[in-house]
């Protein structure tokens, strides 16, 4: 004998079905407004990644940064005299210094074969990076076979992330075609050397490596003195918390100035720190969650639409069933489940389409947008919300459905 509970009749599965072509349009509706959602969340999550793309490759458990930090490519400087008491300390390994600003950059001659190549000599700000050649702190493998080329001061890797509007020889990507080319950084001719991979942020489209003297040059500041990040590496085996809370208070009983000349942050809270400004603080970042907030706006509006018309004109329905006994729990109940099977339904194939627009944004622009498993189980919990909602709002016209109406 069957369970009572499978012997009911599938009252909003049939409700949802009776009418194609109304559930086709329905389910398009539900579907539309989860891409949306997926999409902003994804354009959002591509800026928390590239907020950081650069500190995830820098070797360095704690960061020494000025107090008037505003984000990666405007970290102002520290002196390094503070650099230099903190390698002092004896949970401190070593502590390198980092260089980054944005710079201005003129772009190489221009191929007269790209169409749509920038004009010869056209501006562009660009991420300029320095390093020491003997201690690099970017953690990438192909660095380590080219740092050479920028032993002259007046030479340069440059990033192949760079944008097509830098002026690669090839009208899309720097490559080894350019390699030899004349470009100007920061008002000095300057050689490209070679290039590597890395990624440019979210501040500026292309990005430059070269070493620490040529950086003093080209930023006017005198780099024995002042750096723009400190990168301090622990001895093996300690917890950056723990060795930054004690270097922070044992800073102020050497120097009673440090909290107002250096910052001290474990990695970790520097990228939360950077991934939080540019999400909440930018309108990059608001533009997007204002996105998701209007996307699931759209689709309650679109969900109650479908279940407010569908319970209108199925009212002499639901009048019969009081008639017959049902209670109107159990019909506000069909309604909402029916809202269930539309979230169901409508998310499998924006979960699909999503997943192929974020393939195609990140081949045709470089964003770095793709799915998580979080994002997904989010979604789907957003879309049970938003047609839930909205079956609770369409529930009241259920109220409408009286026996007396039918005589």
């Amino acid at each position: 004998m069957l369970l009572p509970v499978f012997r009911r009749t599938p009252l909003a599965m049939l409700n949802l079905i009776s009418q194609p072509t109304r559930a086709i349009v329905s389910l398009t509706g539900v579907a539309f407004a989860l891409v949306l959602i997926f999409m902003q969340l994804g354009f959002r999550g591509a800026v928390g990644n590239t907020a950081t793309i650069v500190y995830n490759r820098l070797r360095g458990d704690l960061v020494l940064r000025s107090p008037d930090y505003v984000h990666l490519y405007e970290p102002r400087t520290i002196e390094r005299a503070w650099m230099n008491l903190v390698a002092s300390h004896p949970d401190v390994q070593a502590v390198d210094p980092f260089f980054i600003m944005l710079q201005k950059w003129q772009n190489p001659i221009r191929n007269e074969l790209c169409s749509s190549a920038p004009p010869d000599g056209s501006f562009r700000t660009v991420g300029m990076m320095g390093v020491q050649l003997d201690r690099s702190v970017i953690d990438l493998d192909e660095l380590s076979d080219k740092l050479y080329l920028i032993k002259d001061p007046d030479s340069l890797l440059i990033d192949r992330a760079t944008r097509a509007e830098y002026g690669p020889e090839n009208c899309k990507r720097f490559s080894d075609d350019d390699n030899g080319k004349l470009a100007e950084l920061g008002g000095r001719t300057t050689k490209i050397a070679g290039h590597f991979k890395l990624g440019t942020g979210l501040a500026t489209n292309g990005a430059v490596l070269i070493n620490d003297v040529a950086f003093g040059r080209r930023a006017g500041i005198d780099v024995r003195l002042r750096s723009s990040l400190g990168l301090v590496q622990l001895r093996p085996g300690l917890n950056p918390t723990q060795s930054k809370k004690a270097i922070v208070q044992w800073l102020r009983q050497q120097d009673p100035r440090s909290e107002l000349a250096v910052q001290v942050l474990t990695m970790d809270e520097q990228k939360n720190w950077e991934r939080n400004r540019w999400l909440n603080e930018t309108p990059i970042g608001m533009i997007f969650t204002m996105g998701v907030v209007l996307s699931f706006i759209i689709g309650a509006a679109i969900v109650y639409m479908v279940l407010a018309t569908d319970v209108a004109s199925r009212l002499p329905e639901y009048a019969t069933l009081k008639a017959m006994g049902y209670s109107p729990l159990y019909l506000a109940h069909t309604v909402l489940r029916q809202a269930w099977l539309l979230a169901v339904f409508g998310y499998v194939p924006a979960f699909l389409v999503s997943l192929l627009l974020y393939q195609i944004t990140s081949g045709m622009s470089g964003i770095p947008t793709f799915m998580t498993t979080q994002r997904a189980i989010g979604v789907f919990g957003l879309s049970l919300l938003m047609c839930t909602l909205a079956g609770l709002l369409a529930i009241r016209k259920l109220w409408k459905a009286e026996p007396a109406s039918l005589f």
